[in-house]
């Protein structure tokens, strides 16, 4: 991956914009170590610097070098392009001439031959780029249909800036990182800053959307959706899952530099890698493919067998990492994590994908596939028992109806909770917004915040917050995790803290193949006996160690919360005063559980460290 800067600001004269994106990309070395560039208009006649912050995955010599300048224009691009040898042989039949093989060159050409809504349509990956059109005299802005890749803007009237991490925003003054107070109760209520899609936490820089693109003039910036998936799509069987889930592991294992995959041993990340050792073998891959396995040592619940199962079937040419850390190297390192992290998690997993991350770039891997996204797209978590019981209802399948209320206590790992789905389809039977306005009082309860602030964040989630909207109860809430409150903050912990460690993470269960056959499963195929995902099951069963398989439940990459929060009370309990500072108010330390402490701590932190970053406007207040 890279990192992209686009700094569009007429009140500065030529020397001082240079100056400030080259400030805003040293603040981006990470992402790009492999190499820079800049780019300024000839004769400055328009007030832009686009900049640029390399690592090198495809095309690895000057062929990929960024800002890429073609026949109309100049490319910044942050992304893989899969698939894109079809895109080139197209171009090419066209009378295109191409002069390497990296994608930036065949996403340049396509949009100097399609212009944007165009090669929207075409183009397949995972992305964020900027492009300047010189002779529309427009920059445009786009990000992928699933949002792997982060864009963020702020402008200030006649002043635009875009980048890959809000930390280069913080090197302009002109940008208001102000603490959002609604943004902030979000993150106390429900561990989570993005369920109002774009909004981030500081007043002054948004996130642009998911499936989106933007246009700016100079004048206005105009933006707009151009995907959005169907929650109505054709009808799926296990088979199309499984060549979408071929397709998009395969697609996915392309690179000029070490790869390797996450072990975690849960049905998601072991599909991942055991798919692309079936692949590696039909290609006689001689190659390395690195596993890296994350157990912490503190863990409560030891997953360690079933990683092992998993790495026992993989029969290509491998080396296995086991990767581990404590509380004490957390808290000895907090500053660091802080400033690669940027916007707070909701609990530690975050700190494992470091790990993961820092252990890969150890060993000289750039690329790792990981198992995200496969609980929202397959229905993976509890929170789908509402809708899907709706569904299986709807559909007529007294035995789906029975094995969805049968698995309830195995998956929840609460005997006798058979009455959950009951009472989880009352609730997802209520109005959308309603629904928010309830999840938001729930969560109300440990925070013990002050009345007034408790009904303001429950007045917002009623207002505000995304509705999960479309035909379908399954496929809405789905599609909802991935354009709100789930997906998009997985996406943005696992960006950062890869290339805090020049690693680029790669979700082959959220190419959009997979989604679309996913989704189009039957729900009453989507239960069984043997847990939730069965869609997924179904699809690679005969790929699976039949322990995982067969599991209902996993940790994921589990780090355990308590031992962490513990060790790093001094700068939690310094985070949660500055968060009541700023709110005029809140909580006794001695009165909150530990998961509570770390959402007001870590979100303090981040705040003061925001504060630290861009010291103009920190401490206002905002609604």
């Amino acid at each position: 991956m890279c990192g992209i800067i686009a700094l569009w600001d007429p009140t500065a004269d030529a020397a001082s914009r240079r100056f400030l994106a080259e400030e805003m990309s040293r603040r981006l070395v990470h992402r790009g170590p492999d190499g820079h560039g800049k780019w300024e208009p000839p004769g400055n006649d328009v007030p832009l610097v686009l900049a640029h912050r390399r690592l090198a995955i495809r095309g690895l010599g000057e062929q990929g070098a960024q800002p890429m300048q073609g026949d109309r224009g100049v490319l910044v691009y942050n992304g893989e392009l899969f698939g894109a040898e079809a895109l080139r042989d197209h171009l090419q039949a066209t009378g295109v001439v191409l002069r390497g093989t990296s994608d930036t060159e065949i996403l340049l050409r396509s949009l100097e031959t399609w212009g944007m809504p165009g090669t929207l349509e075409r183009v397949r990956g995972q992305f964020a780029f900027v492009w300047w059109d010189r002779i529309a005299r427009k920059l445009y802005v786009a990000r992928d249909r699933v949002g792997i890749r982060p864009v963020y803007l702020a402008r200030a009237g006649e002043r635009l800036a875009v980048v890959s991490e809000q930390k280069a925003l913080l090197a302009l003054s002109w940008v208001d990182a102000t603490p959002s107070v609604a943004a902030m109760l979000r993150f106390l209520l429900m561990g989570r800053t993005d369920d109002v899609p774009g909004e981030t936490l500081l007043a002054g820089i948004r996130s642009l959307p998911p499936g989106h693109w933007a246009v700016w003039d100079g004048d206005a910036l105009r933006v707009e959706r151009y995907h959005r998936f169907s929650t109505t799509p054709p009808p799926a069987a296990p088979r199309d899952v499984r060549k979408q889930l071929e397709r998009a592991v395969a697609e996915q294992l392309v690179s000029d530099v070490p790869i390797g995959a996450t072990v975690s041993g849960g049905l998601d990340s072991s599909t991942v890698a055991l798919l692309a050792d079936r692949e590696r073998l039909q290609r006689d891959d001689a190659t390395t493919l690195h596993l890296f396995a994350y157990h912490d040592r503190a863990a409560e619940q030891d997953e360690r067998s079933f990683q092992e199962a998993v790495i026992r079937a993989i029969r290509s040419p491998h080396r296995v990492h086991w990767v581990s850390s404590s509380p004490e190297a957390l808290r000895d390192g907090f500053e660091s994590y802080l400033g690669y992290q940027e916007e707070p998690y909701g609990d530690v997993s975050s700190y494992a994908e470091k790990c993961l991350a820092q252990e890969a770039q150890r060993h000289g891997v750039k690329v790792l596939l990981s198992g995200l996204g496969g609980d929202e797209v397959f229905v993976g978590y509890p929170t789908f028992f509402g809708p899907l019981l709706l569904d299986v209802a709807k559909s007529g399948s007294l035995a789906a109806l029975r094995d969805l209320v049968g698995i309830a206590p195995k998956v929840l790992g609460r005997p006798g909770a058979y009455w959950f789905p009951l009472l989880a389809a009352a609730y997802h039977a209520l109005p959308a917004r309603l629904r928010n306005a309830v999840s938001a009082a729930r969560n109300t309860r440990g925070l013990r915040l002050p009345l007034s602030e408790r009904w303001t964040g429950i007045v917002d989630a009623h207002r505000h917050w995304h509705p999960h909207d479309g035909a379908g109860n399954t496929n809405a809430a789905l599609r909802g995790s991935i354009e709100s409150w789930c997906i998009p903050r997985f996406l943005a912990h696992s960006d950062r803290m890869g290339l805090a460690h020049g690693v680029e993470g790669r979700v082959p269960l959220l190419d959009e193949g997979v989604i679309e056959a996913a989704f189009g499963i039957p729900p009453k195929d989507r239960v069984s006996r043997a847990g939730l995902k069965t869609g997924l099951r179904d699809a690679v069963a005969d790929v699976l160690p039949p322990a995982v398989r067969d599991r209902a439940w996993k940790l994921g990459f589990h780090a355990p919360l308590t031992a962490y929060v513990a060790a790093l009370e001094e700068p939690l309990r310094t985070g949660h005063a500055w968060v009541c500072e700023i709110l005029n108010g809140g909580p006794a330390w001695e009165n909150l559980a530990p998961d509570v402490r770390w959402r007001w701590g870590n979100l303090g932190a981040y705040l003061a460290w925001v504060r630290g970053e861009s010291l103009p406007h920190a401490g206002r207040r905002t609604g």
